[in-house]
């Protein structure tokens, strides 16, 4: 049985998961279109959130019914959608943005160095650093495959406009893998952190 969780007991086969999965997908991103009316924006503001939430809904989505032939899989790209929604619904208040060959949220990489850049530009008097996802991880990172990180100390200092890379090591995974990463930037005025975001990437190892 390839059952790993309570909600894969129930499926019968992975095409009945994935189909969960999708469903629960397209649900869930109403609860996150509400949260947008929450917030009183602007209608342009709104209708642009709305509509990056529709995008996420239909590409993860795809990816799950095209490249997703394990539970594993499938629950790594549908989390990493869940908080692509949950991203576009906070917004971005400053510039921040990841992106493996200019390709950016969704992308393919060789087997071997992904080499993921971060540029963040904070809003005026603020800088940017890069953050800490939990107290005890640097990254949020689910994959299918074994990987390993490399960054920099000098990533974590506070500058003007933050133009980095983070290296995964991806050589040990197979060509299918999935791995999904979030990173975390904060702006800093006055020494203290005035906002956080994360940015999730997933990558398909092809």
């Amino acid at each position: 049985m390839f059952a790993t969780d309570s909600s894969s007991e129930r499926a019968t086969s992975i095409e009945d998961y994935q189909y969960t999965c999708t469903e629960f997908i397209t649900d869930i991103s109403r609860d996150y279109k509400d949260w947008v009316d929450r917030y009183q924006l602007s209608n342009e503001e709104s209708s642009k959130r709305k509509e990056s939430i529709d995008n996420v809904v239909t590409t993860t989505n795809n990816w799950i019914r095209n490249f997703c032939n394990t539970i594993k899989k499938v629950d790594i790209v549908m989390n990493d959608g869940i908080n692509k929604m949950a991203e576009n619904t906070a917004g971005y208040p400053f510039h921040f943005e990841v992106s493996v060959n200019s390709v950016k949220r969704y992308s393919k990489h060789s087997q071997g160095t992904v080499a993921l850049r971060i540029n963040a530009i904070p809003q005026e008097g603020r800088l940017v650093r890069l953050g800490k996802y939990s107290k005890n991880e640097l990254f949020l990172i689910s994959s299918s495959s074994p990987v390993s990180h490399t960054v920099s100390e000098e990533s974590m200092n506070t500058v003007d406009i933050l133009d980095d890379f983070i290296t995964l090591d991806a050589s040990s995974c197979e060509k299918g893998s999935i791995v999904s990463i979030t990173i975390i930037v904060e702006e800093v005025r006055d020494d203290y952190v005035s906002e956080s975001r994360g940015y999730s990437t997933i990558i398909m190892i092809i």
